[in-house]
């Protein structure tokens, strides 16, 4: 029995090993088939920064609108208190 164990043992191991070779194999092919060339990395790389560059640019337009807004409706807002300000009737403090 002890012969025949010992065959058994050798026949898993070399099959887990062929397994496992085979497996490595496999995700070598598939990785080197799907994996993009440099250049058409760089290529997407560049067509990202573009797409970018022009929406960093819009954001900042929209952001300087923005201040601008709020700038004058600040400016508003303080005349219009000093307007109410100046309209209001004070009331003595004897009474």
């Amino acid at each position: 029995m002890g012969q025949n164990e010992d065959y058994s043992v050798g026949k898993g191991m070399a099959f887990l090993s062929g397994l496992m070779i085979g497996g490595a194999l496999g995700a070598l092919t598939i990785y080197l088939l799907a994996a993009p060339t440099g250049k058409k990395v760089l290529k997407n790389l560049q067509q990202e920064s573009i797409s970018l560059k022009g929406k960093g640019s819009d954001f900042i337009q929209t952001a300087k609108q923005k201040s601008i807004d709020l700038t004058q409706r600040i400016s508003s807002a303080k005349k219009e208190t000093l307007d109410d300000k100046e309209q209001m009737i004070p009331i003595p403090k004897d009474y």
